[in-house]
């Protein structure tokens, strides 16, 4: 499957048109036409990344790297998320060695 066959698949899952993607992703209407269309085969990672927070995927998903279009397990079997550690302190700076006094 095709990056734009996959982008055609997840829109209409979605049940949007080329001008609600286009809104929701920032992407032209054309450049979203041109690849469904197979008119256009490369995108710049911008482009890419906006189309699958858009569509609610991955990009490795678009560029089919993966076959799962939503990685990782539903939302009611995920374990909740732990609390951040705090980064341990940086180690205590040495002091600078002194130079010599100059003679004379």
């Amino acid at each position: 499957m095709t990056l734009g066959e996959r982008i055609l698949l997840l829109r209409r899952r979605k049940r949007l048109t080329q001008d609600e993607l286009a809104t929701q992703s920032g992407v032209n209407k054309m450049t979203i036409w041109r690849l469904e269309h197979g008119a256009i085969h490369d995108v710049k990672g911008q482009v890419l990344g906006k189309m699958a927070l858009a569509l609610d995927t991955t990009a490795d998903y678009l560029l089919g790297l993966r076959e799962d279009a939503h990685p990782g397990a539903p939302a009611a079997t995920r374990e909740p998320a732990r609390e951040a550690q705090p980064a341990p302190a940086p180690p205590a700076k040495r002091p600078r060695p002194r130079k010599a006094a100059p003679v004379g």
